[in-house]
């Protein structure tokens, strides 16, 4: 039997109870299904044929490292790393074949239903590029912003030899979207998932290649993003109450149990203050690095964006072409206080020889090599991206000193991820707490990366937590401590904290000031807008899984 069309049939069957919304919305992932197996039934007549399972993802830190791929494609390899897991919160994608060639999708999270005919899906997504390039309100649009990744994950899957006939998807997500925990990501995770059980011509045998494809049809015409592979490795490749770090310069991933005592809770907590992955400064910063490697790499001979420039070395580059810019004051390493990791190897940590050359390096870059570097920037070899925010009305140099202090984030944060997992597998939470706000800080817009956006949510966020954490402090015996940092692709959505304290009660205590001390700040910014921050406490789960 043909399934049903998109008509009205369909879109009253997604006129869900109460009850129903609280099942979709919780995570017993086994409620979630049944309930959406018989939608799907109601849907379009018929039962699926596939069921995936994708969770949104938390990166404990190594954040903005995975990209540009430009450093990644030279010699010599360059190790930058992310350490984290899937959670609980997922997606899910329902889906079966149809020969009427229509792709009908219906999304219970938004209660919509969103149909197009397979002829016209090259048209649509030219439409979606030209009304992002010309900034086209998203109401106006001709796509409905959470059709965008799905339907660029549909291209793809057709570009790829597909012989699809037309298809019908059922879609629900209980990942805040838009949040820095990579709802975007999970949903093209599971449609690879899916798509591969349909036609398996696609041949995504392996969990890397159900990566690539994610991440492919995220970057497509449609998705328009220029991620890197951090979310889309999480989400696929985590094991449940494990961490899970990732070396991207092989895609290497190692799990492993987290021996941090079970005073330290994580806590994401979300501004609701939503960003677009695709038009945030998240692209800005792919673009960023891209130039500053590639400048450098012709300058030095050699590939910029791996080990050959040393975090003394990039300091002195910054203080030299940037100088009166108070954010070019250097990073330095030297004084974090390693304690277990100390203890165990007090000849200077053999365990983490990265580290070791870095905090000695011979040779930073001599007085004659960066003014040749000064030089070459004032001249024609550096063409600034002056087109972006964060370079109009700057001279080259200040240009210049601008990526350079991304690359300098990417740089520490390279060497902050393997001291982070140690001090994870050996229980240091202070060490940890004290990486976490490192990351933090380099993370700000009054940091290296500037990622946290020109609409300060995250960061009044992070400003509440922390207050709220010291006075809580003050005011007990017990031991109480804050750290973190923000979460995704900046510009809103959720930050990280790393709380420390014996007292769930206290624990509590602080989530419910801090909420009231950032409702505070968004009534103030966004008067009559009713945003608040909410919270979840993020399990470690497991990875992406066709279900039956």
């Amino acid at each position: 039997e043909e399934l049903a069309d998109d008509g009205d049939s369909s879109m009253a069957q997604l006129l869900l109870s109460d009850a129903d919304k609280a099942t979709l919305a919780a995570t017993d992932d086994g409620a979630r299904v049944t309930l959406l197996k018989d939608l799907f039934n109601r849907c379009y007549g018929a039962a699926p044929e596939h069921v995936a399972l994708a969770g949104g993802r938390v990166n404990l830190i190594g954040e903005h490292v995975d990209y540009p791929d430009v450093q990644f494609n030279n010699d010599p390899v360059v190790h930058l790393y992310s350490m984290g897991g899937a959670i609980q919160n997922s997606y899910l994608a329902l889906v079966a074949a149809r020969s009427d060639k229509k792709i009908v999708l219906c999304h219970t999270a938004v209660g919509e239903v969103f149909t197009v005919e397979l002829a016209k899906l090259a048209q649509l997504e030219e439409e979606a590029v030209k009304q992002r390039a010309d900034g086209l309100a998203m109401a106006e649009r001709s796509t409905p912003v959470w059709a965008n990744h799905t339907l660029g994950a549909v291209a793809l899957m057709i570009s790829s030899g597909a012989p699809c006939e037309g298809l019908s998807l059922l879609l629900t997500s209980n990942v805040p979207p838009g949040a820095g925990m990579s709802n975007s990501a999970a949903n093209c995770v599971a449609l690879g998932l899916v798509f591969n059980e349909l036609y398996p011509t696609l041949a995504l045998d392996t969990q890397m290649k159900v990566v690539t494809f994610a991440r492919d049809a995220e970057n497509s015409k449609f998705g328009g993003g220029h991620c890197g592979w951090l979310d889309q490795m999480l989400i696929a490749c985590s094991k449940e109450h494990m961490l899970t770090k990732i070396d991207y310069a092989d895609h290497s991933i190692e799990h492993f149990t987290s021996q941090l005592p079970k005073e330290t809770q994580f806590v994401a907590l979300n501004t609701n203050v939503p960003h677009v992955l695709a038009e945030s400064d998240y692209s800005h910063r792919v673009r960023e690095l891209t130039v500053g490697i590639a400048f450098l790499s012709k300058i030095l001979g050699e590939n910029a964006g791996g080990p050959l420039l040393k975090l003394s070395s990039l300091n002195r580059l910054i203080a030299a072409v940037d100088p009166a810019n108070p954010a070019s004051k250097p990073v330095r390493l030297e004084n974090i206080k390693m304690g277990a990791l100390a203890a165990a190897a007090p000849d200077g940590s053999p365990k983490f020889p990265s580290i070791k050359a870095e905090l000695a390096e011979p040779e930073p870059l001599g007085h004659q090599k960066i003014q040749e570097i000064v030089a070459a920037a004032k001249g024609d070899a550096y063409d600034p991206p002056s087109d972006l925010p964060m370079h109009k009305g700057k001279t080259k140099l200040e240009s210049l000193g601008v990526l350079l202090r991304r690359m300098r984030h990417q740089k520490m944060s390279s060497l902050l991820v393997p001291l982070a997992g140690a001090a994870a597998a050996q229980g240091d939470s202070a060490l940890f707490g004290t990486l976490l706000d490192l990351e933090g800080e380099s993370l700000r817009m009054s940091g290296d990366f500037q990622i946290t956006g020109d609409n300060g949510a995250q960061d009044a966020l992070l400003d509440c937590a922390f207050e709220v954490g010291a006075e809580i402090a003050a005011d007990t015996s017990v031991e109480f401590s804050v750290h973190g940092r923000m979460l995704g692709g900046g510009g809103g959505g959720n930050v990280l904290l790393m709380v420390v304290t014996g007292d769930a009660t206290l624990r509590t205590k602080w989530e419910e000031r801090v909420k009231d001390y950032y409702q505070e700040w968004a009534d103030a910014k966004y008067p009559g807008q009713g945003i608040r921050a909410t919270v979840i406490i993020p399990a470690m789960s497991a990875g992406a899984r066709v279900l039956p």
